[in-house]
C-alpha cells in the first residue's frame, strides 16, 4: 500500500491476500477472542474496546499456529482504542519478544458497530501494527513477525455474523497484506470459519464437524 496511513481508516479487504497464508487459532485463544467480542457487544458503553495479544509460531511458510493469548486481561477497555495499559501484558510480551518460544505475535482488538468505516481498521490500528513490526524486535538479530487482528461486532449483535480480520505489514518491502483463510483447531481437527463474501466471521463451518 503506497499511501501514508494518517487519518481515518483504511479497507483492509482491499490488500492483497498474502500467498499460500493461513492462520489456525487454538481452542484457547478462540475462547478468548469470542470473550473479547461478547464484552464489546453488550457492555454498556458501546463504545470500549477490548483485546488481547496472541503468541504463536510459523509452522509452514505463511502458515500461523496461535497458540495462547495473553495470560492478562486486567486492562482498562478505551474509548475507541485498545490501550495496552497494565505493565504485566507489556512486560509478558516484551518477554515474548526477547524470548525463543514464539516468532509470531498478533495484536487483536475489537470495533463495536457504529456504523461508517468501524469493520474496517483504523488507520491508528495499521500505525501501531507497523510500529510493532519496526521498533519491537529482539536486540540479537532474530525476527519477530507481528500481525494485527481485529473483531468487529455485527450490525444485529449475532455472534455468528460478528466478522474476524488479520492483517500483516511486511517490512522488506513497505507493503500490507490480508490473511482471510483462518480456523481453529479443536479436538484434533482444524475448522475454518465461514466467510460472508471475503469477510471471514466468527462462525465455524459445521461441515467439518458432522458426523
Amino acid at each position: 500500500m503506497a499511501t501514508d496511513i494518517l487519518s481515518g481508516a483504511t479497507n483492509h479487504f482491499n490488500f492483497k491476500e498474502l500467498p499460500n497464508s493461513r492462520i489456525i487459532l487454538s481452542e484457547e485463544c478462540f475462547i478468548r477472542l469470542s470473550g473479547d467480542i461478547n464484552l464489546c457487544a453488550f457492555s454498556g458503553n458501546k463504545e470500549l474496546e477490548y483485546g488481547t495479544f496472541l503468541y504463536g509460531k510459523e509452522i509452514e511458510p505463511n502458515i500461523i499456529y496461535f497458540d495462547i493469548p495473553s495470560e492478562f486481561d486486567n486492562y482498562t477497555p478505551s474509548y475507541r482504542e485498545f490501550d495496552v495499559n497494565t505493565p504485566e501484558m507489556l512486560a509478558e510480551k516484551e518477554m515474548n519478544v526477547n524470548g525463543n518460544k514464539y516468532d509470531c505475535i498478533a495484536h487483536i482488538h475489537t470495533h463495536p458497530y457504529i456504523g461508517g468505516t468501524c469493520r474496517f481498521f483504523s488507520n491508528q490500528d495499521l500505525r501501531t501494527i507497523k510500529t510493532l513490526q519496526l521498533n519491537h524486535q529482539p536486540n540479537d538479530g532474530r525476527k519477530k513477525f507481528f500481525f494485527g487482528g481485529l473483531l468487529t461486532v455485527s450490525p444485529e449483535n449475532v455472534f455468528d455474523n460478528d466478522e474476524i480480520s488479520f492483517v500483516f505489514y511486511d517490512d522488506s518491502i513497505d507493503d500490507w497484506y490480508k490473511i482471510t483463510n483462518i480456523s481453529v483447531f479443536i479436538n484434533g481437527q482444524e475448522i475454518p470459519f465461514t466467510k460472508m463474501g471475503n469477510r471471514p466471521t466468527m462462525q465455524l463451518d459445521d461441515r467439518h464437524t458432522r458426523k
